[in-house]
């Protein structure tokens, strides 16, 4: 008898590390060389800006429950399906939401208050999910992996990037990845640093600053052949 590989198994033992931003698209360069406009419009906005608990899967389209208690995301935009309920979704980010035929996304309010972040993101090519997620002080997201869909010749690579993440003396927030290859693998979290990783690894945030870490959350979408 013959059996048939696990490919699940087999996808999260290769793919269970951090990738790198050229790995995953070279463009977003692009965000790290305007960091501080980025930070600066952030940190003019912020209390303008309507956070939600988003749910923890692929489509963020459920503020029933919160995941992860001390987590909350201002989102900004993601990619435009005909099937999309305008009027559901208003409701969900709490706004009005808008869509871009040009550019094939659905964005929000949120959105066209910080420009400058907007815009940049749509040069680098982030055309799937993205917003602004805030981990408040002393939280931790514990352990979990993330269902997102699969596609025959594409991964979902999760993208973190650091926008106001500043602490002092001995704190730190940091994400780690429970590797099937390495064991848990870590990297700190810092201001105009990026991470990546595939969303269906086991992964683990925690933060013991005083001060809100405060990211930009979002997804690329990457062929298969350029990562394994």
């Amino acid at each position: 008898m013959y059996y048939f590989p696990d490919t699940e198994y087999i996808y999260s033992s290769i793919m269970s590390g951090f990738y790198t931003r050229d790995e995953i698209n070279p463009k977003l360069n692009l965000l790290c060389n305007n960091y501080e406009k980025v930070r600066d419009e952030y940190n003019a906005v912020k209390d303008q800006l309507v956070y939600t608990n988003w749910n923890g899967n692929n489509n963020y389209n459920s503020i029933d429950k919160n995941p992860y208690e001390g987590w909350k995301v201002a989102a900004l935009y993601g990619q435009y399906y005909p099937e999309i309920n305008i009027k559901d979704l208003e409701k969900i980010y709490d706004q009005e939401v808008y869509v871009d035929y040009e550019h094939d996304i659905i964005y929000s309010q949120n959105a066209l208050k910080m420009p400058t972040l907007f815009n940049l993101c749509l040069e680098a090519g982030i055309k799937q999910r993205c917003g602004v997620s805030v981990l408040d002080p002393g939280k931790v997201i514990d352990w979990h992996s993330d269902p997102d869909p699969t596609f025959e010749d594409d991964f979902i690579i999760r993208g973190l990037w650091g926008i106001d993440v500043n602490f002092q003396n001995a704190e730190t927030c940091q994400l780690l990845l429970n590797s099937k290859v390495d064991g848990v693998v870590t990297e700190v979290m810092m201001n105009n640093r990026m991470h990546f990783f595939w969303g269906r690894t086991q992964h683990h945030v925690f933060n013991t600053m005083t001060r809100p870490r405060v990211c930009l959350c979002f997804d690329n979408v990457v062929p298969r052949k350029n990562i394994l």
